[in-house]
């Protein structure tokens, strides 16, 4: 990961004076932030091999299946298999985008058109109900089973498949040999691999509400496997929904206003391929900053300073105004220099100025107690969030 000190601890500001409220003179401001992922891959694992291994690339009989404002169709051009490599693609380009692992590399897909899994393991011993009996599973064997049962339960090709893989009791779609590869060829620790994915949709109109409503449910499973040392790390299956919603008057009037079907589908699956890079990744995201702003003759170039992130300076306006015989004054550069510190990344120097802030007024201010116990609860996730970044990038 290039600059990683600067990932973990920059913020960028983005546009300066998003909003501006008068009646309580305070502005807004818009800045970027890493945000740490929902998973935590290890950070041993630097060189990244991605494959498309999609089992559900041909017609399947149960997701070629929708309704449309209460009418059962069924299509024919294998929607959710343009939008399978939609969503890989968009993948990709997303974790690229976060510059997180050393190296990516894109391996050959494997093709399943004719292709059925057929799964022999005999789960049996696992699950008896006697527990002198009763065999342990190790992880490998749970992912093979959690994956297998997904796979199985969710794959029913509309055309016969003429050809046969059988799922690895210890590696599910792999064989040993066919990851030892893998890792010989690019030299990846980690192989993540597109399983499994399905799209569900339809589109409905609620004439009580007056709403429009497109729902797209893209189903995937990855699995995660370790080249370093040859183990089935994870299997993870996971719905994303996406919606889009309208107000209408009437069932004609939604369908002009929703997306059509096929553009939904397709723009689901890009949205639904970022959500998970996110989840796998530390990334940045755009979030918005409060600050208050004065027509005090000397605070007056702050707004300036703002808009050229110059925050040493402006924070030194503030800090000169802390002797002010105004109290009012004295909180709201308290809550800026709160803001100050955390645009330089001291997250613990700003939640100490907004503690500072709101005592100096306490609740007799509602609205400033209120904005004083929001940006407290902001900085001490982003506290608890730089800790586990810290994780997440081994530092």
């Amino acid at each position: 990961m290039k600059n990683r000190a600067d990932f973990l601890f920059g913020v960028l500001v983005l546009l300066v004076f998003a909003s501006c409220n008068t009646l309580y003179n305070v502005k807004t401001i818009d800045i970027e932030i890493v945000e740490p992922s929902v998973l935590t891959i290890s950070p041993k694992y630097r060189n990244i091999a991605v494959q498309y291994n999609n089992v559900n690339c041909s017609p399947n009989q149960y997701l070629s299946q929708y309704e449309e404002f209460g009418k059962q169709k069924t299509e024919e051009e294998n929607s959710d298999s343009i939008a399978s490599r939609i969503y890989f693609e968009n993948f990709i380009s997303a974790i690229n985008k976060q510059a997180f692992f050393d190296t990516l590399i894109t391996i050959n897909e494997r093709n399943y058109s004719t292709t059925g899994i057929i799964d022999t393991v005999d789960y049996k011993p696992f699950f008896r109900e006697d527990s002198a009996t009763r065999v342990s599973m190790t992880t490998e064997q749970i992912n093979v089973f959690n994956s297998s049962y997904f796979l199985q339960a969710n794959t029913s090709s509309v055309h016969p498949k003429t050809d046969s893989l059988i799922i690895h009791p210890q590696f599910g779609l792999y064989t040993p040999g066919q990851l030892q590869s893998i890792r010989n060829n690019t030299d990846a620790d980690l192989l993540l691999s597109l399983d499994f994915f399905g799209a569900s949709d339809g589109r409905y109109f609620y004439p009580q509400m007056e709403l429009g409503s497109e729902p797209v449910i893209n189903w995937t499973q990855w699995s995660f496997y370790d080249l370093i040392d040859m183990k089935y790390v994870l299997a993870y299956s996971k719905p994303d929904t996406v919606k889009w919603m309208e107000y209408s008057s009437s069932q004609s009037k939604a369908d002009e206003l929703l997306p059509p079907r096929t553009d939904a589908i397709y723009n689901a699956a890009e949205i639904s391929a970022e959500n998970f890079a996110q989840s796998i990744v530390p990334h940045w995201v755009q979030v918005q900053r409060m600050y208050y702003s004065s027509g005090h003759v000397e605070l007056q170039q702050a707004d300036e300073l703002i808009q050229k992130a110059q925050w040493l300076d402006v924070a030194e306006l503030w800090r000169k105004q802390l002797k002010n015989d105004n109290q009012n004054i004295v909180a709201k550069c308290m809550y800026n220099l709160g803001l100050a510190c955390e645009m330089e990344g001291d997250l613990e120097a700003a939640l100490a100025w907004v503690v500072k802030s709101y005592h100096i007024l306490g609740s007799k201010n509602e609205l400033h107690a209120q904005n004083c116990m929001e940006y407290i609860k902001l900085l001490s996730t982003r506290q608890a969030d730089m800790k586990l970044l810290e994780q997440q990038f081994g530092d």
